[in-house]
């Protein structure tokens, strides 16, 4: 609603209190959206570093028989390439369970918002 330079004592019309709370939550709801592919990219990234690494190993091994130096720097990559996708998958699980409370404090701002009170009164009218 700053966004709208709306004064902070003057309660909307209803149509457009619904077009402020719309908006918001479609706001947000992008924002996290967006933020989730992010990490979903970054994730699928390490996946797909991690089978070049395994394909390079294999394709070494097949070569040299025994390649004792690239098993030992593949180990390392799976090793590394795990703790990043570790990492990854954690980020993801918070990310959705933050996401959920961020909603709900913004729900929760947007009902108590005097500007907005209009909602609320329908609200109770409709029941």
């Amino acid at each position: 609603m700053k966004k709208l330079s709306l004064p902070l004592n003057q309660e909307l019309q209803e149509e457009a209190a619904i077009s402020v709370t719309n908006e918001a939550l479609r706001s947000l709801k992008e924002r996290l959206l967006t933020r989730a592919e992010i990490i979903q990219r970054r994730l699928e990234a390490e996946r797909t570093r991690l089978e070049n690494a395994h394909d390079n190993l294999s394709r070494r091994l097949d070569v040299t028989y025994g390649d004792k130096k690239g098993e030992d720097d593949y180990e390392k990559q799976v090793a590394d390439a795990n703790f990043r996708m570790e990492i990854l998958t954690e980020r993801a699980s918070q990310h959705y369970k933050t996401s959920l409370e961020k909603f709900k404090k913004l729900d929760e701002e947007l009902q108590k918002d005097p500007r907005l009170a209009c909602l609320r009164s329908n609200k109770g009218a409709g029941q």
